[in-house]
């Protein structure tokens, strides 16, 4: 057959060259995330600013020795903030900005009701406020940690078991209870330092009903930890102690990844060990600038 005998066909393709009819199909995909939060160095203030407030240098070369020989594996280092004037707070919050992880924690003691706690531009520095049961300010704190001390302390505050043996399933239900079954196994079984336990929801047919199963059984615990970064994650711990919900967004809000941790504490939620060294370099540099 020679080169001639072969007919050559124009096919259309690309947008706008299939039907729109009824019976095409179109490939939906889900929009991912388009934007990544990266280190800026903040605005730093004047050095007129600075001279009216030597408490704020005192403040940061205090928590530079700190910083410099901190690990996740040494006590939270925590620093009052109660000898700084309101100029010198002032000064702080525009030094130190504000990082991509924050939570909330629901205390209910008699020292406080919730506290509120932002991460840095300084990734494992956190500034702590304090609050009583009408949202009056107690006390504020700068911590060095991987993640505040009262996220550790107080999510899993008022536990309670999760028993399912023998429960009558409503219906309409699909996949929640062998992930209950599985999840009261692994909770009962988990010692503090084991591997994680992830399931992933997101690939099992899960009805609204399966959710609200799950939501009944598991219940809310007292901390919630937001982290913006490469779309957002929102990690919420349960009513069961070790479980956590963790959940990811991308950049349009739409859940990319749902999953259920039996873990101490969600990886994705704690500063790593790098991201402190780092973190001691970066305030070096600020000072450095300020000094």
């Amino acid at each position: 057959m020679n080169q001639g005998d072969i007919p050559l066909i124009n096919m259309p393709v690309g947008p706008g060259s299939q039907s729109n009819g009824e019976d095409s199909l179109v490939l939906d995909y889900m929009p991912m995330p388009k934007e990544m939060h990266t280190y800026d160095i903040p605005m730093l203030p004047e050095a007129e600013q600075l001279e009216s407030c030597p408490e704020t240098l005192d403040l940061l070369d205090r928590l530079q020795q700190q910083l410099d020989d901190y690990t996740p594996e040494r006590p939270v280092i925590s620093l009052g903030l109660e000898k700084l004037s309101a100029a010198g707070l002032d000064l702080i919050n525009q030094i130190l900005g504000e990082g991509e992880v924050g939570l909330i924690c629901k205390t209910q003691d008699e020292i406080s009701y919730e506290v509120h706690a932002q991460e840095t531009v300084l990734a494992g520095v956190w500034r702590l406020r304090y609050l009583d049961a009408a949202a009056n300010l107690i006390r504020e704190t700068l911590e060095i940690a991987d993640v505040p001390s009262v996220a550790r302390h107080y999510a899993f505050s008022q536990p309670r078991a999760l028993s399912v043996a023998g429960t009558e399933w409503p219906a309409g239900i699909l996949n929640a209870p062998p992930v209950l079954i599985e999840l009261q196994h692994k909770s009962e079984c988990y010692q503090p330092g084991d591997e994680p336990h992830v399931i992933n929801l997101s690939l099992l047919p899960f009805s609204p009903a399966d959710h609200q199963l799950l939501e009944d059984h598991l219940g809310s615990g007292a901390l919630v930890i937001l982290s913006r970064g490469y779309g957002n994650c929102r990690i919420s711990s349960t009513g069961i102690s070790p479980i956590w919900r963790v959940q990811y967004f991308n950049s349009t809000d739409h859940l990319i990844l749902d999953t259920l941790e039996v873990v101490d504490m969600p990886a994705v939620a704690c500063a790593a060990p790098e991201d402190l060294q780092d973190s001691a370099l970066r305030l070096k540099e600020i000072r450095e600038v300020l000094i």
